[in-house]
């Protein structure tokens, strides 16, 4: 399936495309977000706001394999809590500042 294909099925990330074209053609700036719980850290937040929030979800996950693929806007809670299901867990302590944390914030930070 190519990229094209892919976008047409997935609205949310569609649109994030789009927004980062249309930054990137005016040499705009974007503040990209999640559940917001970092934003006192350095100088603040510069940019358009571009909200993660509604790419989010877990797309799969294999608990026999201990796989699993996230969106970046998913809250760390959610994510946790399936792992929880089945007896398992993150293998690294994630930075939590809030209940909105999410696994894109983690991975960033």
């Amino acid at each position: 399936m190519g990229d094209s294909a892919f976008l047409d099925l997935d609205p949310a990330l569609q649109e994030l495309v789009e927004r980062v074209q249309q930054a990137r053609a005016v040499r705009g700036t974007l503040c990209i977000r999640g559940g917001d719980t970092k934003a006192f850290y350095g100088d603040g937040p510069r940019g358009e706001p571009l909200d993660m929030g509604a790419l989010c979800g877990i797309s799969s996950y294999e608990p026999t394999e201990l796989v699993v693929t996230v969106r970046a806007g998913t809250p760390l809670a959610e994510l946790e809590a399936t792992l929880a299901e089945q007896g398992q867990c993150l293998p690294f302590e994630p930075p939590r500042l809030g209940a909105t944390s999410t696994i894109g914030g983690a991975v960033a930070a």
